[in-house]
């Protein structure tokens, strides 16, 4: 069944000074701020605490996120199907009474399988909260506008890091348990309210894709059939002219190129988010400054996700990305060259891993709907996110025993460069496809 609930008509006019698609921007916006603080970066403050409280191995430790993200993999495929069909609304707010629940539950962990078992609920949780979930609802909302709308959200990630720092004084101050438990009230408080203002799709309330109403630009609007999707005024980025199916997508060579992309990027981005902190105080950096890092990665993204992304609906989406792409595999060949003489060349690894780990946020689920449209936009994400997942669920663990086994995280983070290398030709090959 299909969204929306016609009760809402009365709180939806057809006609408003604003569009309601950017009231889904700034709620999705402000859900990714949430997301990134509590789940995606602000966990990375809890490793050591947590780690030191039992004495388990940093190897041991790293598989909580590996599992996370193996069985968030599998799930944002399902919700990827499952938000083209009942819309965001629905999902996003049983996701998120989930997310709280399991930052409840390991506020109370005192064994390792129950420390699994709070992060796997999270991960539950969070794949129905965000990601593709808000994806798939502004790739619906918006055409034209697209990549400035994606780049907007994705902003969210980035102010997130601000609160890594608050985290981790509150752990300071008040305690990893009790900093948990406070953490998933904040979250039910916040989350639920905006995650009732998701709506499906334009159509089902009377609007067209970016505000504009029928009379505005005088009916359908058919592209010219002589004209291939590279031979607009945006290169790459010329919106659909079809809809393709999960099925018509996966017998495309661009679809398995752009999955390639996605499992080489987060095998460094998944190792380099889990054990950021964990090698800073490895290297005798304190804590609260590990943590300021962390927020400099999120805040530095935004050059990548303002800059990049705002340029995605002028120029050739493709191109940025490769640059996107290269930029973060310098930045990580520069973090393996810090340690605890050269601290100073975090700055250098900020100003190149975080701007291209940023640009690809907005660019790729932009592409994504330009190259094969928005009726299965959920589906064909999910299972891209799904390719990523085996990077993603590796690299962590994969750091984590380097660490155990060589006492320091350089080889980790070489390797982690190495891999990503792949990403750039991958992202250059990957054109527009032509058939169906």
């Amino acid at each position: 069944m299909q969204e929306p609930d016609n009760s809402l008509s009365d709180f939806m006019p057809k006609r408003r000074k604003i569009f309601y698609g950017w009231w889904i921007v700034v709620a999705s916006t402000l859900l990714n701020v949430l997301a990134g603080g509590t789940f995606v970066y602000g966990l990375s403050v809890f490793f050591n605490p947590i780690r030191n409280t039992f004495g388990w191995g940093a190897a041991v430790t790293s598989v909580a996120f590996t599992l996370g993200r193996l069985e968030s993999g599998l799930l944002e495929a399902v919700a990827g199907l499952l938000v083209d069909k009942v819309g965001p609304r629905k999902l996003m707010l049983c996701g998120w009474s989930v997310v709280g629940l399991g930052f409840l539950m390991m506020s109370n962990v005192n064994s390792l399988w129950l420390f699994y078992g709070s992060f796997l609920v999270m991960a539950v949780g969070m794949s129905f909260s965000a990601f593709i979930v808000i994806f798939a609802t502004i790739a619906n909302w918006f055409e034209k506008k697209r990549s400035r709308a994606m780049t907007v959200v994705v902003t969210g990630y980035g102010l997130s890091g601000t609160l890594v720092p608050l985290v981790a004084t509150t752990v300071d101050a008040f305690g990893w348990r009790e900093t948990l438990a406070a953490m998933a009230i904040s979250i039910w408080v916040i989350s639920l309210p905006l995650s009732s203002l998701m709506r499906h799709k334009p159509g089902q309330y009377g609007y067209l894709p970016d505000g504009a109403g029928p009379e505005a630009v005088g009916g359908p609007v058919e592209l010219s059939q002589s004209s291939s999707p590279d031979e607009t005024r945006r290169g790459d980025s010329a919106l659909a002219v079809v809809d393709f199916t999960l099925k018509e997508a996966a017998k495309t060579r661009t679809f398995w190129l752009l999955a390639a992309v996605s499992f080489f990027q987060f095998f460094a981005v998944s190792a380099v988010m889990v054990h950021t902190i964990p090698f800073l105080e490895s290297i005798e950096v304190s804590s609260k400054m590990a943590a300021t890092v962390v927020t400099g990665i999120t805040i530095s993204s935004l050059i990548g996700r303002l800059g990049f992304g705002f340029i995605g609906d002028f120029a050739n989406k493709r191109h940025l990305m490769a640059i996107g792409l290269t930029l973060q595999t310098i930045g990580i060949f520069i973090f393996f060259l810090v340690d605890s003489d050269r601290v100073w060349v975090i700055i250098p690894f900020l100003l190149t891993y975080a701007p291209g780990f940023g640009a690809m946020m907005p660019l790729r689920p932009a592409l994504q709907a330009d190259y094969f449209g928005t009726k299965s936009f959920g589906a064909i994400m999910g299972i891209t996110t799904l390719v990523a997942m085996v990077g993603g669920l590796a690299s962590p663990v994969v750091a984590g025993w380097v660490f155990d086994v060589t006492g320091s995280y350089h080889t980790a983070w070489l390797l982690c460069a190495l891999v990503s290398l792949p990403a750039v030709p991958c992202m250059l090959l990957a054109k527009a496809p032509t058939t169906r």
